[in-house]
């Protein structure tokens, strides 16, 4: 009868050895941010869709200027350095200019710094 105590005591002292383990373990990736609990950032639609616009307002291939709704980009761009992407400007043109413009976007950094181009 006393073994059967001794080893019930022994599986639930185990047992809560574990759980100790397990919940120090998550507040300690809480705490450190693991990426698995930070939300992913992803670039403003609007403020790239500005930047895009500005970046192809002298351009010849328009015959009037663009506007902020004539830019599409591709939605939810992560934050990532180097990603690479493009975006596509679609205006006005005549007889002699195309109205449409493609821009090339790189982000340069972790803080979301762009070069167009």
């Amino acid at each position: 009868m006393t073994d059967q105590r001794s080893f019930a005591r022994t599986v639930i002292a185990f047992s809560l050895a574990v759980i100790s383990c397990c919940a120090l373990t998550f507040t300690i990736m809480l705490l450190a941010g693991s990426p698995a609990v930070q939300p992913q950032r992803v670039l403003d639609q609007d403020a790239l869709a500005r930047a895009v616009l500005n970046d192809v307002k002298t351009s010849d291939d328009f015959a009037k200027p663009p506007t902020i709704d004539d830019v599409s980009c591709p939605a939810s761009v992560p934050v990532e350095a180097g990603r690479e992407f493009e975006c596509n400007v679609d205006g006005v043109g005549d007889g002699n200019s195309s109205g449409h413009a493609w821009v090339k976007v790189k982000i340069k950094d972790d803080q979301g710094d762009l070069s167009l181009g």
